[in-house]
């Protein structure tokens, strides 16, 4: 997913080799994209996921969405993206069905702590889980349910939330303000030598 901001410089310059330009340019708009991401984009992330993440900055778990911005620029443009394959229902937002039959969301920061430990995916988790001697069980209502856990004699824990589909709201990272324009038109007059 890519954002490409040529038409910023090219409405206003005609000339051969705009290559430093661009480069100048790229990597403004990769920090800018950065500097979003890091500052959180609204709307607010919903309790359960602030409960999982241990923090309320959306865009913002692991970081690898804001380390993968990268940059791409040659003589005829320049451009700002991500290789990560959520970056789109981020970027438009969307509905996410389950493939098979359920969605397993994970239920609090307890079972963030379990997938570093064991395993991301919820089937291999489970598994490994009841490997180390843990209680598994699924409780089923409808179109939504849970998965218990329970350590020993402990007291049981939701490990997974059930649900056939959730929304996810739109967060545009990939996007060049008005403050993004006047900079890049800053380093393009900087450039080719012109005074305001």
């Amino acid at each position: 997913m890519r954002m490409q901001y040529q038409h910023i410089i090219h409405n206003r310059i005609k000339l051969n080799n705009l290559t430093n330009l661009h480069r100048r340019a790229a990597n403004h708009m990769v920090s800018s994209t950065q500097a979003k991401i890091n500052g959180g984009i609204g709307p607010a992330n919903a309790p359960l996921t602030v409960a999982v993440k241990k923090n309320s900055k959306t865009l913002r778990d692991s970081g690898a969405l804001m380390a993968s911005i990268a940059r791409s620029f040659s003589p005829n443009e320049a451009s700002v993206g991500t290789n990560k394959s959520y970056a789109k229902i981020h970027q438009f937002g969307g509905t996410i069905k389950a493939k098979r039959t359920w969605l397993f969301i994970p239920a609090g920061w307890k079972t963030r702590t379990l997938q570093r430990r064991y395993d991301f995916k919820a089937g291999p988790l489970i598994r490994k889980m009841r490997d180390a001697g843990y209680s598994v069980w699924f409780q089923v209502k409808g179109s939504k349910g849970v998965v218990l856990a329970r350590e020993g004699k402990r007291k049981p824990f939701v490990l997974f939330i059930l649900k056939k589909e959730v929304r996810i709201p739109a967060r545009p990272f990939l996007t060049i303000t008005q403050k993004d324009r006047d900079i890049i038109r800053s380093i393009a007059r900087t450039e080719i030598g012109v005074s305001r």
